[in-house]
């Protein structure tokens, strides 16, 4: 029963919950209420994706004047439900409700809780045009003084029924507006007085109502959409047009933040990171757009490759974070050499590329790459470090050199590449006698070819870990090359030359078997299954038969679909779009695990996660990386947990490497994470003496929380 003090101020408690069969109603006062799929529980929802105990409402009281309910996910016995429960949009495991929260118990079934000053004196089945609506405009809701569900009616409302239900209006957190067909306002709820205080005085030159007369030829419950900016604050708008009343009613949705962190998106897709220069997305357009006006205007321009000399030994020496400022200092020292016209891009480790634009000759390009040179003379002072850098610089002309992107940036690699030969920390100019590197890649190549045949590839793996459970989910399969000649090439060597060369394809067939045929081993022997992924490459995805290939690999080995999953990087997507899309969805019907890899630092098109199948999406480490350091990262990664709760996605972070990103991670309740701070890549004996040993050493590992 309610309170005396509650009774005396007329204050209800409404849940109004929306389901896909329709809209069920209850007024709350019990002191507690269960919620799930079992036919007992006081609130009974029978659908996909419900928990039997799914959630628990329990009556809170604040003080001697009013109480409030709290939700937990699952039992009071601290069972969990299967899918959890979100407020607003946020996961919980335990929340006070509060006036206007919206309840995500699956993604289809939601609910509203409102607080009322006023008892409901009936119940209003549907709303005509010129009724209220309740605090979010999507969602209509019944209010009932009885605590059973209310079933739909054909009873038209009374005045007073319509007075009760404009209480939840005036309660809403939503601005809600009304003008007329003169432009008079007709009605102002207290949060839209409350948020555009100048609204009444401006009247139609306010942004919010301006342009709306200028919509009225729009049939009666039209809905135009928009987004209005004041400041530095955006808003959406949805308006109603009531041609009948002759009413506009607009409903004002803050979404600031999601605005922020979309551009922040956007933003990362097109630049690096680390050092806030435009990545090689950005380049690959904007060098195209060059060649295009170069071509018209009958000019020249110059590309440059420029690389740190022995960077990698800075890195061993004195570590990444100091490398990392390194790689900052030489962004800026780049930037303060170039003209507005001029481009400088990160390319990626060490390697940066500067477009300068439209050159008279080529001495031009000298004349830069030796003002550059000399601006390294200086030492940078990092840490109490004092730091002296060399670099080397390959210039390629167009159209000398080339007329198309890639041709530029292979020869001017190439000139680099003989910069480096002739001693480092200075210049070279492509020139087409540059055929010892050509002739190195022949031989490489050759090499390559021979290692696939001769079992020189050998797959390491690196385990996935669930910070919540505390167990292994999953393990990503990395190839390296034992030459017998070279040693262990590094795979930023010889993965680009097999992708250039078209042995990714056979090489990428020995992967994806001898992954799947490790993995089937290891169920052999009795270990419980575990989900092993696999790089795609951009060559892999345009072939015809891929699907066979897999189809026919699994077979033959015996490893059921659900144990594989194959990872894709959002470059790769753009190769072919629409290909991309159809071979990744039969490979996902046929029960093949997929995963996005490097999220964020592509085109991070929001798109791609409705376009295709996605079950997982990995966290770029450049955003892991910093993210103790830039508030703008936890920004990001709060931004895509989000978006995959929305798609339903697995999200592993990459690049772990110590706990404080562990518990940060955490915090922004990232439950999957991969990085040397778990493990680095392992061979097949060391990772099966992982797995084995894993939940006694755990706890040395890490503190679940």
């Amino acid at each position: 029963m309610l309170d005396s003090t509650e009774k005396k101020r007329n204050v209800q408690h409404i849940l109004a919950l929306n389901l896909t069969t329709g809209k069920r109603v209850f007024s709350l006062n019990e002191p507690q209420y269960s919620i799930g799929r079992y036919p007992k529980n006081s609130i009974v929802i029978s659908a996909e994706g419900i928990s039997r105990q799914h959630a628990t409402l329990i009556r809170k009281h604040k003080n001697n004047d009013h109480f409030s309910y709290v939700i937990i996910d699952g039992n009071v016995e601290g069972y969990k439900s299967k899918n959890g429960i979100a407020i607003n949009g946020d996961k919980i495991d335990k929340s006070e409700l509060k006036h206007g929260d919206v309840i995500y118990f699956t993604k289809n079934i939601t609910a509203h809780y409102y607080i009322i000053d006023q008892e409901s004196q009936g119940f209003i089945p549907e709303l005509t045009p010129s009724g209220f609506l309740a605090a979010n405009s999507s969602h209509l809701i019944s209010l009932s003084t009885d605590t059973q569900i209310i079933e739909r009616t054909n009873k038209q409302p009374t005045l007073s029924e319509i007075s009760n239900l404009a209480s939840v209006v005036e309660l809403s957190p939503i601005p809600i507006i009304e003008i007329n067909y003169q432009g008079i306002i007709t009605y102002l709820n207290p949060s839209a007085n409350l948020k555009f205080p100048d609204l009444e005085k401006a009247e139609l030159q306010h942004p919010i109502l301006k342009e709306l007369l200028e919509k009225q030829n729009y049939k009666n419950g039209s809905l135009v959409i928009r987004e209005v900016n004041i400041k530095d604050q955006t808003f959406e708008q949805h308006i109603h047009y009531l041609a009948k009343e002759k009413l506009i009613r607009s409903y004002i949705f803050d979404i600031t933040q999601r605005k922020k962190a979309e551009t922040e998106l956007k933003y990362h897709a097109f630049h690096d990171g680390l050092t806030g220069l435009p990545n090689r997305s950005f380049f690959d357009q904007h060098i195209s757009l060059m060649i295009k006006n170069s071509e018209r205007h009958n000019k020249s321009f110059a590309v440059l490759f420029i690389d740190i000399d022995s960077f990698k030994n800075i890195n061993d020496t004195l570590g990444h974070t100091i490398g990392d400022q390194i790689l900052k200092c030489v962004a800026q020292r780049l930037t303060s050499q170039v003209r507005k016209s001029d481009l400088v891009s990160r390319w990626g480790g060490d390697e940066f590329v500067v477009l300068l634009s439209e050159i008279e000759n080529p001495d031009e390009a000298a004349k830069f790459s030796q003002r550059l040179l000399q601006a390294f003379e200086h030492p940078l002072n990092i840490e109490r470090h004092q730091i002296y850098l060399k670099c080397s610089v390959g210039i390629a002309i167009y159209p000398e050199d080339g007329q198309e992107s890639e041709t530029l940036l292979k020869n001017a690699d190439a000139a680099l590449y003989r910069t480096k030969e002739s001693g480092r920390n200075h210049y070279q100019f492509y020139n087409p006698e540059m055929s010892v590197e050509i002739a190195e890649n022949f031989a490489l190549e050759s090499q390559l070819h021979q290692a696939i045949k001769n079992g020189e590839l050998i797959l390491h793996y690196q385990p996935q870990i669930n910070v919540k459970t505390g167990k292994v989910y999953g393990l990503e399969a990395l190839v390296r090359w034992n030459s017998p000649k070279l040693g262990l090439v590094r795979p930023n060597k010889f993965i680009p030359l097999a992708e250039k060369t078209g042995l990714i394809i056979p090489m990428g067939e020995w992967v994806l078997k001898t992954a799947c045929q490790q993995n089937k081993k290891w169920q052999n022997m009795g270990l419980p299954p575990i989900r092993v992924a696999v790089n795609l490459s951009a060559q892999q995805l345009q072939q015809s038969n891929l699907i066979e290939t897999v189809e026919n690999t699994l077979e033959s080995v015996g490893l059921d679909p659900e144990w594989l999953e194959l990872e894709v990087t959002e470059s790769i997507l753009m190769k072919n779009i629409a290909l991309a899309s159809q071979t990744l969805q039969e490979l996902r019907n046929m029960g093949v695990y997929i995963s996005i890899d490097d999220f964020g630092t592509g085109y991070s098109s929001l798109g791609y996660l409705k376009k295709f199948p996605f079950n997982t999406l990995k966290i770029d480490q450049s955003f892991v990386k910093e993210i103790n350091q830039n508030p703008q990262d936890v920004s990001i990664i709060s931004a895509i947990m989000t978006l995959s709760r929305g798609f339903n996605m697995r999200v592993i972070a990459e690049g772990v490497e110590n706990r404080e990103q562990l518990e940060l991670l955490q915090k922004l309740e990232c439950e999957e994470m991969q990085g040397y701070f778990f493990s680095h890549p392992l061979s097949p004996d060391e990772i099966l003496n992982y797995l084995i040993n894993f939940n006694q050493q755990k706890h040395l590992i890490f503190a679940l929380s």
